[in-house]
């Protein structure tokens, strides 16, 4: 073989080594994806109960809420590595999302921090998705619960309710002025939140209605169901309250 065939012979060696050595360099990990999450019955045995999940870098994990009753409806999600979450509820007619939600709104087991989304409103029966992202696409963990109720309070009714830690008194109430006040009477502390959606407005009271308890006024807003929040000022206690739409 003369020289030229010998270099020729060379080059293909090295040829078939680097090929062989690039196939052995291994590539990226794969990004770990989240477990798909069992789906939340409105009518399950544990519909309430604290769940955890896992959102991947720039990506989002969702998890199917399915409503049998009309209801009240309050969904927290949190962080546990302080982490700034954002919730999108769809379905049925509903498209909701929240970011950092109001501290007053910190009704679920886990302490709500600043940057924790969490919505409350009525939902008709139907099959939603809560889809949870990390704002900055970031991976995290997740806790979320989902609390609801079929009580319902319309104007110049009373009910007693049970509230304690991670279980508010939530119900629906009926407006059908628009001016109504909502009250709330206990022999704890305790506030009261509500959300309009027509207006999109939240309203919130710790004791405008004299002696520790809260009341809230309505003012100029339309005939609807609004979803009420009633719980302890002390997110520890227990107790139970009279929730009056007047």
């Amino acid at each position: 073989m003369g020289r030229a065939g010998r270099a020729a012979g060379a080059v293909g060696v090295v040829a078939i080594i680097a090929a062989g050595l690039t196939g052995c360099i291994p590539g990226p990990p794969p990004v770990p994806q989240p477990t798909p999450a069992a789906p939340i019955v409105q009518s399950g045995a544990a519909a309430g109960e604290l769940r955890e999940g896992f959102v991947p870098a720039g990506g989002t994990s969702s998890v199917t809420l399915t409503i049998d009753e009309r209801a009240a409806v309050a969904i927290g999600a949190t962080s546990p590595d302080e982490d700034d979450l954002t919730m999108h509820l769809t379905g049925a007619g509903t498209d909701v999302e929240s970011d950092d939600a109001s501290g007053d709104l910190d009704v679920f087991e886990f302490e709500m921090q600043t940057r924790d989304p969490a919505i409350a409103t009525v939902l008709e029966p139907g099959e939603y998705t809560i889809e949870l992202a990390e704002w900055g696409d970031d991976s995290t963990d997740y806790r979320l619960q989902v609390l609801t109720s079929t009580t319902t309070v319309t104007a110049g009714s009373v009910a007693e309710l049970e509230f304690g830690p991670g279980r508010p008194a939530l119900v629906i109430a009926t407006i059908t002025e628009g001016d109504e006040a909502i009250a709330a009477t206990s022999d704890i502390d305790t506030t009261l939140w509500a959300y309009v959606p027509d207006s999109d407005q939240e309203y919130w009271d710790d004791d405008g209605g004299g002696d520790r308890n809260p009341r809230i006024e309505l003012i100029g807003e339309s005939p609807q169901d609004i979803a009420v929040v009633a719980t302890g000022y002390d997110r520890d206690e227990s107790g139970t309250l009279e929730l009056a739409v007047e």
